[in-house]
């Protein structure tokens, strides 16, 4: 029994670092072409390489301009700082990009636990997942971050020092919060299938809901740079909403639904009286 659990363990272990492989491949080519792509495709179809501007110099200036506050300056303090925000903002596309096939990937992995009726929502599960990530990345981008810049430009100027960021600083709150705001968001799908392949009881999930809001209280106030509860607020409101549709989707989904851990037994018995038999 050991040795059959040790070789479905490693037999699952290959397969993830297969599809892990699979998607850092596909981030790493993703992330070369979105790093020369220029602002006007039309260039690149016509093979005009006159005023050739890059696509990630414009979508920089467009973060300055509707993110940056006003009064703010942005310095490089390092030879390779551009360089290194060229390569993260480009990551931050690839992976917004790439998410169908992200998705894709993860569910492929947790496929061979679910039922087969379950297997036909593929499609769902990978619309759902980016659903939640764009609005993670949306939300964090249009009301988190502006509020943080804001929260702690005042303290700029109570203080009276000059108003000069370090630029790498700059874009690492940007492209580290959204990505994190946007995976943070994708959670109740995670759950979901959590409780779907009985690895967590609903109702044990349902009991959890105090802790889990302290602890993603806990988490935000230590991802968020604002050192005042606004940001942590507007993070953990609209999860907390989101974990209580997922609750309510689950009891609807879940009603009638046999039970998953009687009939893996039933299956597991099965197959040792089939083995012994043989013998």
């Amino acid at each position: 029994m050991a040795e059959l659990f040790e070789s479905d363990l490693w037999i699952h272990f290959e397969e993830l670092m297969s599809r892990l492989r699979k998607i850092v491949y596909v981030l790493v080519f993703s992330i070369v072409i979105v790093m020369s792509l220029p602002a006007d495709l039309s260039k690149l179809a016509q093979l005009d390489f006159t005023e050739y501007e890059l696509l990630v110099t414009v979508l920089m200036e467009y973060v300055q301009d509707t993110v940056l506050p006003e009064g703010v300056t942005l310095i490089a303090l390092n030879w390779l700082d551009s360089f290194y925000i060229y390569v993260s903002l480009s990551f931050a596309i690839s992976v917004t990009v790439t998410l169908p096939y992200l998705a894709y990937q993860i569910y492929g992995f947790i496929a061979p636990a679910i039922y087969e009726n379950e297997k036909k929502h593929i499609v769902t599960f990978v619309t759902v997942f980016m659903v939640l990530f764009l609005f993670g990345v949306a939300y964090s981008y249009f009301v988190i971050v502006p509020t943080t810049f804001s929260v702690l430009y005042k303290f700029v100027n109570q203080t009276r020092v000059m108003p000069l960021y370090a630029l790498r600083d700059f874009y690492d709150l940007i492209t580290f919060g959204l990505l994190g705001s946007g995976l943070l968001y994708t959670f109740p799908i995670v759950l979901y299938f959590m409780v779907s392949l009985d690895l967590i009881l609903l109702e044990e999930l349902k009991s959890m809901r105090r802790h889990l809001f302290v602890g993603l209280s806990i988490l935000t106030a230590v991802l968020t740079p604002d050192p005042t509860p606004v940001s942590m607020i507007l993070m953990t409101i609209p999860f907390y909403i989101l974990f209580e549709i997922t609750l309510l989707v689950l009891s609807v989904t879940m009603r009638g639904r046999p039970d998953r851990v009687l009939e893996d037994g039933f299956r597991v018995a099965e197959e040792m009286l089939a083995r012994k038999n043989v013998r």
